[in-house]
């Protein structure tokens, strides 16, 4: 695809994309379902093995976008599609040989996922206009929680059907790769880590975000303490609908007002949700507050910080390495968060509510330092556009 030329969010190559970023997200979570379900019904003595899972992803996520400049774009990203489909019936296989075959089993669903979602990513930052990415991450992440809805409701309790069916929904991304020319990608894709992380402005934006992850399942795993039952099926619930809906919002507001004013919402928005509900976290009011503002920052992070902020960073066709370091986050911070698990539940609920809440607003603090991302001539020329319609609109009266 020529440099500058205008990309419809219509065309056959988006759309091919849309489906394998939908289809490997809603993949990746109901392996997170099946890792819950499988640990404990096959281990129930075991100690937590979850955090094996989510280190193969991390791990492999970093590993998989060092090697993606040094391999044949199409058949790398086939070859992950495939491995998919191979690791979602190990379970079959592995199931019987005990902790040791759960290990192996996490092991290699952490790199069937985590290997190429960065190059699958570049791939978004490649096909989509700037001025365009936020509504085209809008309506994938949007999309993507519909499904995975959906899927979670005909989820069957066998582990065998399962499987089948988890298989079967991975094939489904091999039909997208016919359409889509993986190989447009630059060819010269010569970057470090290193040198990517010595840059202030990834700094501004990888900072915060790094915080709010850590933070926030930190505070997950505090609030979980006060919960009631219909409050955790309320945030289920939430979660997919609210965040859902906010994750279109947050996909126009970026291209309509900028990235950063967009994040610092959200961030703001989480972090007052916290601090109210350390001042009553067992009041329901204060609970449902938290739940509808943490599933609104929640759409809002996912759309800027796993589809949108590292590929305007990044230059066409060098995404692999940004798109790594920014979800990278998600992973370390569940590790993390599992790592204190037994910790967390014996602070205090109140106190460590403040304290998160706290640490949540600091982190925004970079992000009112950070430049914009989104080109200053874009956010003119919008201004300008509805300048018009509002005197168009004046003149009609």
């Amino acid at each position: 695809m020529e440099k500058g030329k205008s990309r419809s969010l219509y065309n056959k190559s988006f759309l091919s994309l849309f489906f394998l970023i939908l289809n490997s997200v809603v993949w990746f979570y109901l392996v997170v379902i099946l890792v819950r379900y499988t640990e404990p019904v096959l281990i129930p003595s075991a100690t937590s093995l979850s955090w094996i899972f989510y280190f193969s992803v991390l791990i492999s996520t970093l590993a998989g976008a060092a090697i993606a400049d040094k391999l044949d774009r199409a058949r790398f990203i086939r070859f992950w599609v495939v491995f998919g489909v191979i690791s979602s019936l190990f379970p079959l296989v592995l199931s019987s040989f005990g902790e040791l075959g759960t290990v192996v089993l996490f092991t290699l669903w952490g790199f069937a996922f985590g290997v190429g979602f960065p190059s699958c990513l570049a791939l978004f930052s490649l096909l989509t206009d700037i001025e365009k990415r936020g509504s085209a991450g809008g309506i994938i992440s949007f999309s993507t929680y519909v499904v995975l809805f959906l899927a979670i409701m005909v989820i069957p309790s066998e582990l065998l059907y399962f499987s089948l069916m988890l298989a079967g929904w991975r094939a489904l991304a091999l039909w997208p790769l016919f359409h889509l020319r993986v190989n447009s990608l630059a060819e010269s894709r010569s970057i470090s880590y290193l040198s990517i992380l010595r840059r202030s402005k990834f700094l501004l934006y990888f900072c915060p975000w790094l915080i709010f992850c850590v933070v926030n399942y930190f505070g997950v795993q505090i609030v979980g303490q006060s919960l009631g039952s219909f409050v955790r099926n309320l945030m289920i619930f939430s979660e997919f609908l609210v965040g859902g809906i906010f994750c279109l919002v947050a996909g126009m507001l970026m291209d309509l007002r900028g990235r950063r004013p967009t994040i610092i919402v959200g961030a703001v928005a989480l972090g007052l949700g916290y601090a109210l509900l350390s001042f009553s976290p067992a009041s329901t009011i204060t609970q449902v507050f938290y739940v509808i503002v943490d599933s609104v920052a929640f759409g809002i992070f996912t759309v800027a910080f796993v589809l949108v902020v590292w590929g305007d960073m990044s230059a066409e066709g060098l995404g692999e390495k940004f798109y790594a370091l920014g979800y990278s986050c998600i992973p370390l911070a569940v590790i993390l968060s599992q790592a204190f698990a037994s910790w967390l539940k014996t602070v205090n609920v109140g106190s460590a509510l403040s304290l998160v809440s706290f640490f949540l607003f600091l982190a925004a603090v970079p992000l009112f330092f950070a430049p914009e991302l989104l080109p200053e001539k874009v956010i003119r020329k919008r201004e300008i556009q509805r300048y018009i319609e509002e005197a168009k609109e004046v003149v009609k009266r």
